[in-house]
């Protein structure tokens, strides 16, 4: 016995119409014909039902509705001979005899036709061509094209040689043109780089140079001008004066020493010998008396208290002046709060002006365009109202780069980086403002 149960199924409730999935039930060489059984594979039962018709590989009619729940994707069988019969063989070969009827049907359409012909094969398969009448039609038509094309063909290879001569000795010329230009224009590169490199070792050589002399001249003139000054200090000494110390625990003097002129750093030196009078210290005169057993010191004269000085410096009596002093002071701006920390710094003063300053790495990442930095500052401004300055720490190529500030924030600003090539540059910026 056959079963025919490749695909599955989808059937509604109350429907005679199933459709099929990858199935191929028109093919009558599978041998799906009314009558037969479609028996629907459940998890825990089967259901059998008659089929009336076959209409396509994907559609078939059932002899009555469906009563089961709808199914989508479910597993069929379909026996195709049950059984060894006259009948079911007869049924067989008329399916054959149809099936080759079709087929040369076909077959004649293909040959007396002017139209597209679709045969089915023996898996199911349809394709489509041309018939033979079109085809010799077609190829009668491209024989005649086929006549001029070679007679223009003919004609245009002539040119086409011609051309290919003359762009054959074109192309050589030119690539022997494009050496020679390839060739001059690496020499001149060479001798450009070279030459090039020629005048910044000459200018180097030429500055180190310059400062080694400049160096060596100034060392020279510096050593003979001590060589003379000493020379003229030791010429100039005279031994015969000296004070010759002895006793090492006593620390005698030998020879006579006026100790009332003995000076250090300017300053007038006291000893025993020497002791520092009133004038000497800028004493007011007093005279000494005795009460009640006592002593007092009173102002022996009168004295003029507004003209009292200490070392140049007006000696203030009046509280009113006093207070005036005060007031002066005050009034004058002062640091009310730092910080430092490494290159950073700041200072705040009483009037609110505020200057900090602080060392950043800033990176140029595109060449020829301005590239933007958000700095960030350490103390915030408490307006926009300030200024930037930058100052490169870098030499060499880094210098070249351009810096100017886009954008004032409280606490932050943008700097703008502006160079021919990418690069790093370590700078120093500075605000300065309220």
């Amino acid at each position: 016995m056959s079963w025919y149960k490749e695909g599955s199924i989808n059937i509604e409730h109350k429907s005679k119409i199933v459709t099929g999935v990858n199935t191929r039930w028109a093919n009558p060489l599978i041998g799906i014909c009314a009558g037969q059984m479609l028996i629907l594979q459940l998890s825990n039962a089967i259901e059998i039902y008659e089929i009336a018709s076959i209409q396509s590989d994907t559609q078939l009619t059932l002899a009555k509705e469906y009563c089961g729940a709808n199914k989508v994707g479910v597993k069929y069988e379909i026996p195709t001979s049950p059984k060894v019969s006259i009948e079911a063989l007869a049924l067989r070969i008329s399916e054959m005899l149809n099936y080759y009827q079709i087929q040369l049907d076909s077959w004649q359409t293909i040959l007396t036709s002017e139209d597209e012909v679709t045969l089915t094969a023996p898996d199911g398969n349809q394709v489509t061509i041309k018939s033979q009448y079109a085809i010799s039609n077609e190829l009668i038509k491209l024989l005649e094209q086929s006549k001029g094309y070679a007679e223009q063909s003919e004609k245009n290879a002539d040119i086409a040689k011609n051309a290919s001569s003359s762009a054959t000795n074109s192309a050589t010329a030119a690539k022997n043109s494009a050496d020679n230009a390839k060739n001059s224009a690496d020499l001149a590169n060479q001798s450009a780089t070279n030459a090039k490199n020629s005048a910044q070792q000459s200018a180097d050589n030429a500055i180190a140079t310059k400062f080694s002399a400049d160096a060596a001249k100034t060392s020279e003139q510096s050593a003979k001008k001590s060589a003379d000054d000493a020379k003229n200090a030791v010429s100039s000494i005279d031994t015969s004066v000296f004070i010759k110390k002895s006793g090492v625990d006593n620390q005698s003097i030998d020879g006579s020493l006026d100790v009332k002129n003995l000076t250090e750093n300017g300053q007038c030196v006291y000893s025993p010998n020497n002791k520092p009078t009133a004038d000497d210290i800028g004493s007011i005169p007093a005279i000494k008396k005795e009460v009640n057993g006592a002593p007092i010191y009173m102002v022996g004269s009168s004295i003029d208290a507004a003209s009292i000085s200490v070392n140049g410096k007006s000696v203030i009596t009046d509280v009113s002046d006093i207070q005036s002093k005060l007031t002066e002071l005050n009034n004058r701006a002062h640091v009310t709060e730092s910080y430092q920390n490494g290159d950073s710094w700041y200072r705040v003063y009483s009037d609110g002006f505020i200057e900090q300053s602080s060392v950043i790495n800033v990176t140029t990442g595109r060449i020829n365009a301005i590239c933007e930095t958000l700095v960030n500052l350490i103390k915030p401004m408490r307006t926009r109202n300030y200024g930037v300055t930058v100052d490169r720490i870098n030499a060499g190529g880094w210098a070249r780069v351009d810096f100017a500030y886009a954008e004032l924030y409280e606490a932050s600003f943008r700097l703008a980086s502006f160079s021919s090539y990418t690069c790093q540059s370590l700078v120093r910026w500075t605000v300065r403002g309220y």
